[in-house]
């Protein structure tokens, strides 16, 4: 029987499971394939937090510790360890981070901003400092050498990465009025800078962003009124944002409040996480519906996470 062409076998492979190709491993020093153990000794992810998913890679941070750690491939079994950031002296206020890829050199990025009370309060109303440090995956040591001009939101939101960029909200001042803008972090050039936002009706810009079917979201509540999802179809352009769905709880029954749209299955409903529970909204039938799995904790973090044989 003849060999299979390379793109055949290329295209066999590609329709199988990820645990099934993880299982089958070229031997060392030569053709053949053998069946390998799926047992990996994996660190115990609830110890950790989830803060970034990126081509089947996930980065963990250690809230003890308040240190990103390992960059894993649940899949495969493989991971490696993340050196400690270098960092001033005194306790972090708060910590942001990020975890993003550049294709075009198939490089992974990591990014962490810390903010430091300030020791000497100025006349400018801005009580932190900040420090912001880079680690290129596969180098012997992070990177910190700037500060960030921008006060980000929380740990607990990473940064969404569209466009080989990581984003966050910003809340600041401008003159006596306080504002919430998006901010993006160029993984290229690492350096920050403003990205157009979305013309809301009214009020305060108050809002989380994601990914959504590779474009930037932002997703802005009215407590006890409505959600809306807004996403940029043309990265950078204004113009370009555009509200996808709206839900309005006297719609569908229930009042929403901090939602994360995760993603849009094939056929058109959206996941959502809320709070300690998963739903799943139907936008032509504007139905709100509770997905319950058996041995689910009562709280927990969802992630979108795509399984891949990338190796870390």
């Amino acid at each position: 029987m003849e060999k299979l062409s390379s793109e055949t076998v290329i295209d066999i492979l590609s329709r199988l499971p990820i645990k099934s190709l993880v299982k089958c491993r070229r031997s060392d020093g030569t053709d053949d394939y053998k069946c390998v153990n799926f047992n990996f000794p994996l660190p115990l992810l609830s110890n950790y937090e989830i803060l970034g998913s990126c081509n089947g890679l996930l980065c963990l941070f250690d809230p003890i510790v308040k240190y990103l750690t390992h960059i894993l491939n649940p899949c495969s079994g493989d991971f490696v360890f993340l050196p400690n950031p270098i960092r001033d002296l005194g306790d972090p206020v708060n910590v942001v981070v990020g975890f993003g890829f550049l294709p075009k050199r198939n490089v992974y990025k990591v990014v962490e901003i810390v903010y430091y009370r300030r020791e000497i309060v100025r006349d400018d109303n801005d009580d932190l400092r900040s420090g912001v440090c880079v680690y290129t995956i596969g180098d012997d040591s992070w990177r910190c050498n700037s500060s960030s001009p921008y006060s980000l939101r929380g740990r607990d939101l990473s940064g969404a990465c569209v466009n080989e960029a990581l984003h966050w909200v910003s809340s600041g001042y401008d003159g006596p009025k306080l504002v919430d803008q998006i901010v993006g972090f160029d993984l290229e050039n690492e350096v920050f800078g403003v990205i157009p936002h979305p013309d809301f009706d009214s009020g305060r810009l108050n809002y989380t962003l994601g990914v959504l079917q590779g474009c930037l979201s932002a997703t802005r509540r009215k407590c006890q009124d409505y959600v809306e999802i807004w996403v940029m179809k043309d990265y950078g352009v204004k113009e370009s944002w555009t509200k996808r769905l709206k839900i309005v709880c006297s719609e569908v029954g229930l009042i929403i409040g901090a939602v994360q749209p995760l993603f849009f299955q094939r056929n058109g409903e959206l996941m959502l996480q809320h709070g300690g529970t998963l739903l799943c909204y139907n936008p032509l039938t504007k139905t709100l519906r509770e997905l319950r799995i058996s041995g689910m904790p009562r709280s927990f973090k969802a992630v979108v996470h795509v399984g891949s044989l990338v190796s870390p």
